[in-house]
């Protein structure tokens, strides 16, 4: 039975930074059991006499929330009321634990301004410090083992997948060679999904963890004057739990609970004269806030939702407030429409808001927005034996497709609305088609795939002239250029900049040159500054292992620091 439930929300307080350290900023926020409180900063005597005989009174003003959760870490780890990660995770991660291997989808979203601790929050470090995801990965495989031993009839699969949404372009973190915006799409079963989104099979936490630390190095990331590591993207590492039953009467009958778990670390909330951006910087800033202007909108829409079907349920509501009361505006965002399940749909969603104890007006902000969250009710649902209905109803969508395109008749020039319809149609049939194809993959299959997207990964990074290194768990603990293939690295006059770029001389003949438009002089390898279009190439014999340098006409090619006009062996 579908169970109502509000949005669960938690505030955590993040320390005080050396910033506002140095500028002597005062604590603002305090926590007593459920119940933050904000306090409004002191005034200086001018400010205090020009607000005489307002509500102030003298004193200043406080606003109390409550909600599920309040986290106080501004202080000392001794302090009784200290919340470290491990208690994040007991009030949390379990619940989320609990919830998605019962059959639910569940969804953990950070929100707050930038460097208030959401990726702290959401990632974490290492060791105690590790946040929410890597906790729920962790602990996810051994919730699984426990239960297998007890009960042998249940077997478990899990697939991650991992994407950011950076200037509300969708990127696949995990698939190195993707490097255009994927597509958002949305089926009326499965609700919004991304189209061509790697899922990767994994069996063990070493396998997700190693997924994990790849897909972070790939986001987005830079310095602002608010924070060093900044995100510049939101981010979703999305978990895939199928819970098979074996029938103990029929070996060929199952039943599957398939639920999700998003796990959300938005980017921070910025205000330009706050963060000094410019240029890039300053770009990315408008758009993750024009994001999160949305999410906002959706919020309120939706506790607003809430206030008036309580109207209704009065019989004080007028029809006008019933109609604008359906409307949520998901598709302002690809961010608020891949979170439209999570946001008042088939999903147990929890929300930690974070907030500085200093910052008053960026606090408040957040405060406000968490306090409209609560408000928001999801219904949720087991979600079992999902894929073989799905299948059922694709096919049967792909046959009616199919019936449409043939009955299609061929339109005539100047009328390009029938064109334009046969033309989705044949989108909607492709993208059927690759979904029934997905689902229908077995496990050897999709284990068999992530082997291969793997070796993908290590071949691209082989081609850019990086090699990694793994650990006994498999995990990449470094990056070097490879020994065994001749590679030019550039100077620099900055010592920081040297040898940050490896160019790997390929077995026969290596071109070096500009970028040119003209296909006969295109150069393998492409330098700026003062370099002719073939400025020279080398020669490289794989079996001998000799590499021959040959200069281009007069072109300037310096060997030890002697200009050389021949070929030259190396």
């Amino acid at each position: 039975m579908p169970e109502q439930k509000n949005v669960v929300v938690a505030v955590r307080c993040r320390p005080m930074n050396s910033r506002e350290k140095q500028r002597g900023a005062q604590v603002l926020v305090s926590m007593d059991k459920q119940q933050t409180t904000l306090q409004q900063p002191a005034l200086d005597e001018a400010a205090a006499a020009s607000t005489t005989g307002s509500k102030r009174s003298g004193g200043r003003r406080h606003r109390s929330y409550n909600f599920d959760y309040s986290y106080w870490t501004a202080g000392s780890s001794s302090d009784p009321r200290y919340a470290s990660q491990e208690t994040v995770f007991n009030d949390i991660g379990q619940a989320v634990l609990g919830h998605a291997l019962s059959g639910y989808h569940c969804c953990v979203f950070a929100y707050g301004q930038t460097g208030s601790g959401k990726s702290y929050t959401m990632m974490g470090g290492s060791g105690r410090d590790a946040g929410l995801i890597p906790r729920i990965s962790q602990q996810l495989f051994a919730r699984i083992g426990s239960e297998c031993q007890q009960d042998k009839r249940l077997s478990f699969r899990v697939e991650v997948s991992y994407l950011e949404i950076y200037n509300e372009r969708v990127r696949d973190l995990l698939n190195p060679l993707s490097s255009e915006s994927l597509r958002v799409r949305e089926h009326p079963s499965l609700g919004p999904y991304v189209e061509d989104l790697t899922k990767a099979a994994v069996s063990t936490y070493s396998e997700m963890l190693a997924h994990m630390i790849q897909g972070n190095k790939a986001r987005t990331v830079a310095a602002t004057n608010m924070n060093a590591t900044s995100s510049r993207s939101h981010a979703v590492f999305t978990v895939v739990v199928t819970r098979r039953t074996a029938d103990p009467d029929n070996d060929d009958q199952a039943t599957e609970r398939v639920s999700r778990i998003s796990l959300v670390d938005l980017a921070g909330s910025e205000r330009a004269n706050s963060t000094m951006a410019t240029g890039v910087r300053l770009k990315e800033g408008a758009r993750i806030n024009q994001s999160l202007a949305a999410l906002g909108k959706v919020i309120s829409a939706l506790a607003d939702q809430q206030k008036k079907l309580s109207l209704d349920q009065n019989g004080s509501s007028s029809q006008q407030q019933q109609q604008n009361a359906r409307f949520v505006p998901y598709r302002d965002s690809v961010l608020t429409w891949l979170l439209k399940d999570s946001l008042g749909g088939n999903s147990r969603t929890f929300m930690i808001a974070t907030i500085s104890p200093a910052d008053h007006s960026e606090t408040l902000s957040t405060l406000r927005y968490a306090d409209r969250a609560k408000h928001i009710v999801n219904v949720a649902t087991v979600n079992e034996d999902a894929t073989v209905k799905m299948v059922r109803q694709l096919k049967e969508e792909i046959a009616e497709l199919r019936r449409r395109l043939a009955e299609a008749v061929p339109a005539e020039p100047g009328f390009g609305a029938s064109t334009g319809s046969g033309h989705e149609l044949e989108e909607q049939l492709a993208a059927d088609e690759k979904l029934v194809a997905e689902l229908n993959q077995s496990w050897e299959e999709k284990l068999h795939r992530t082997q291969t997207l793997q070796q993908e990964r290590e071949q691209a990074l082989q081609a850019l002239g990086i090699a990694v290194d793994m650990n006994r768990q498999g995990l990449g603990v470094g990056l070097h250029a490879p020994r065994d293939i001749p590679h030019l690295v550039n100077l620099n006059e900055d010592p920081l900049m040297s040898e940050c770029l490896v160019y790997n001389i390929k077995p026969g003949t290596t071109v070096v040159g500009c970028h040119s438009d003209e296909a006969e002089s295109g150069a393998d390898i492409q330098l700026g500054g003062d370099v002719a279009p073939r400025h020279c190439f080398f020669d490289y014999d794989l079996d001998t292992g000799v590499l021959t340098v040959h200069p281009v006409a007069d072109n300037l090619v310096l060997v030890n620091g002697q200009r050389i006009g021949q070929p030259m062996q190396l």
